[in-house]
């Protein structure tokens, strides 16, 4: 017997695979009102369904920037980044590789541009901007075609050398484009 209501449900959550269980047991009709229940339960549900449904990530992407611009902030003098990720993570659910790809270039760019104001920031974001320019590097090699793709990555990359250079502080950043440009090399 299935609980009535969500608040009737146990506190710890299902595992993916006791979801799909769960889900394989219900009629249309009772995923349907899941679905609703669902959609009514956060703003963030309603945002992703929608970007689902309707193929328009137009909000998602526009949360994610407001949130770019309020954690790469100089002026706030205190780098918070928490809601911006989290912004990120959901636009990353629904977007295409390529928006992907450019939403993380964007992120790049302007941690980047904050770096050159306030040079300084933890060990962690150092590594998840790390992560994110190898993402980046990775996809524009999947997709040479795009060159707007590859050009942002030299850009990056070189910003990555500059700033190597004036602080030392971007060695693995910049051993990612070195990498990144030893591939395309190799690819001509």
């Amino acid at each position: 017997m299935r609980p009535s209501t969500w608040l009737d449900w146990p506190a710890m959550a299902l595992t993916v695979t006791q979801l799909r269980k769960t889900l394989e047991t219900m009629d249309d009709s009772e995923l349907r009102e899941l679905i609703e229940a669902l959609y009514q339960a956060s703003s963030d549900n309603k945002r992703f369904l929608t970007a689902q449904l309707e193929a328009d990530n137009s909000e998602l992407l526009n949360i994610y920037v407001r949130e770019l611009e309020k954690s790469f902030d100089p002026s706030k003098g205190e780098l918070k980044v928490a809601a911006v990720k989290k912004s990120l993570q959901n636009y990353l659910r629904v977007a295409s590789p390529i928006e992907a790809t450019q939403a993380r270039i964007r992120y790049v760019r302007a941690a980047l541009s904050y770096w050159q104001k306030l040079p300084y920031w933890s060990e962690n974001h150092y590594t998840t901007l790390g992560k994110m320019f190898q993402d980046i590097a990775h996809t524009a090699l999947e997709y040479p075609e795009r060159h707007e793709l590859l050009a942002s990555v030299h850009q990056l990359g070189q910003e990555f050398v500059r700033q190597e250079r004036k602080y030392g502080y971007f060695d693995w950043h910049v051993k990612i484009y070195d990498d990144f440009r030893q591939s395309v090399r190799q690819e001509r």
